[in-house]
């Protein structure tokens, strides 16, 4: 089931609390590497978008390539907050 209104508000405002950005109805990371539109909200799941980036976070970490703390610490904030709303 895809995210609802409620849960997607509460999405945006959480990672608003780790420094990503709402421009034109999309939330950025800080960095401007990660970002989630209308579309990711439509497609998954809270619960699916906390595994998903779960997983990707571990993988980046594992591989240890590039800016690899920022980009899994980005994708940690992700599946957190997805992780959050996932009861609302």
């Amino acid at each position: 089931m895809p995210f609802s209104e409620v849960q997607k508000t509460r999405f945006v405002a959480l990672l608003q609390t780790k420094s990503w950005q709402l421009r034109e109805g999309t939330i950025w990371s800080a960095s401007g590497g990660l970002w989630f539109s209308d579309s990711h909200f439509e497609d998954w799941s809270p619960s699916q978008m906390h595994e998903i980036f779960t997983r990707r976070a571990e993988r980046i970490a594992k591989a240890q390539l590039g800016d690899w703390q920022r980009v899994s610490r980005e994708n940690q904030e992700a599946s957190w907050a997805a992780d959050e709303v996932a009861e609302i």
